[in-house]
C-alpha cells in the first residue's frame, strides 16, 4: 500500500510537471515571438531612418534649387522695373533719344533673356513641387508599405516562428523527459517526440541568419532608383498612383 501511494504521488507529480513544462513552453514561445517582433521592428526602424535621412538630404537640395529660382524671379521683376524707368526717361528726354534708345534696347534684351529664364524656371519649379508633394503624400509611405507587406518578409517571419516553436518544443520535451527520468528512475523513450532526431537549435539559427540577411527585390529596385538623377520619376514607376492604374485598366 505504501509503494502504491508512492507511485500515485509520483504520477500526480509527473502530471504537475507536465503542466508546468507546457506552461514553460508556452512562455518560451511567447518570448521568442516577442523577440522576433522586436528584431523586426528594429530592422524596419533602422531602414526607415536611413531612407528618412536620404529623403531629407534630397529635400534640402530641392529647397536650395527653389531659393535660386525665387531669386531669379526677383531679378526678373527688377529688370521689368528698369524697362519701365527707361521708357519714362525716353518720354522726358527726347534730346537724348539715341542714348536712351540704346539703353532701352539693352534693357529689353535683358528682359527677353529674363523672360526665357523665368519660363525655364517655372517649367523646372512645377515638377519639383509635384515631386516633393508626391514624396510627402505617397512616396515615403509606399516604400515603407512595400517592405512591410513584402511576400519574402512574410515567408521568412513565418519560417522563423515555426523554427522557434519547434526549438522551444524540443527543449521543453527534453526537460520534461529529464524530470520524468529523475522522478521515476526509468529510461524515457524520447523517440515519441515530434522533433526526435532534428537539430531544432541549428534550424532556428539558420532561419535567424536568413532573416538577418534577407534581401528584398523591392529594396533593390528602390536602391537603384535613389541612385538615379531623376529618382522621383523612378520611384513613381515602381509605385504608380492608384488613379493611374485605374485609368490604364479602363483603357
Amino acid at each position: 500500500m505504501s509503494l502504491r501511494n508512492t507511485i500515485n504521488n509520483l504520477k500526480v507529480e509527473v502530471e504537475r510537471l507536465k503542466k508546468q513544462d507546457a506552461e514553460n513552453e508556452r512562455l518560451k514561445q511567447e518570448k521568442a515571438e516577442v523577440e522576433a517582433a522586436r528584431d523586426e521592428e528594429r530592422f524596419h526602424r533602422e531602414r526607415s531612418e536611413q531612407r528618412e535621412v536620404h529623403t531629407c538630404a534630397t529635400l534640402a537640395l530641392k529647397d536650395k534649387d527653389i531659393e535660386e529660382l525665387i531669386a531669379l524671379l526677383s531679378e526678373q521683376e527688377q529688370l521689368k522695373a528698369d524697362v519701365v524707368s527707361a521708357k519714362k526717361d525716353l518720354e522726358l528726354e527726347r534730346t537724348e533719344k539715341a542714348e536712351t534708345s540704346c539703353r532701352l534696347a539693352k534693357t529689353e534684351e535683358k528682359l527677353e533673356n529674363s523672360e526665357i529664364a523665368r519660363a525655364t524656371a517655372e517649367s523646372e519649379l512645377e515638377p519639383l513641387k509635384s515631386d516633393m508633394l508626391w514624396l510627402n503624400e505617397r512616396g515615403i509611405a509606399s516604400v515603407a508599405e512595400s517592405v512591410l507587406n513584402s511576400e519574402e518578409l512574410d515567408k521568412t517571419v513565418a519560417h522563423l516562428l515555426v523554427a522557434a516553436r519547434n526549438d522551444g518544443y524540443a527543449k521543453g520535451y527534453a526537460e520534461c523527459s529529464h524530470h520524468v527520468v529523475n522522478a521515476l528512475k526509468v529510461d524515457w523513450d524520447s523517440s515519441r517526440s515530434a522533433t526526435h532526431g532534428v537539430n531544432t537549435e541549428a534550424a532556428l539559427a539558420a532561419v535567424k541568419t536568413q532573416f538577418n540577411t534577407l534581401q528584398l527585390p523591392v529594396m533593390d529596385l528602390i536602391t537603384v532608383a535613389l541612385q538615379s538623377e531623376d529618382h522621383v520619376a523612378q520611384l513613381r514607376e515602381i509605385f504608380p498612383d492608384k488613379e493611374e492604374d485605374e485609368d490604364e485598366d479602363l483603357a
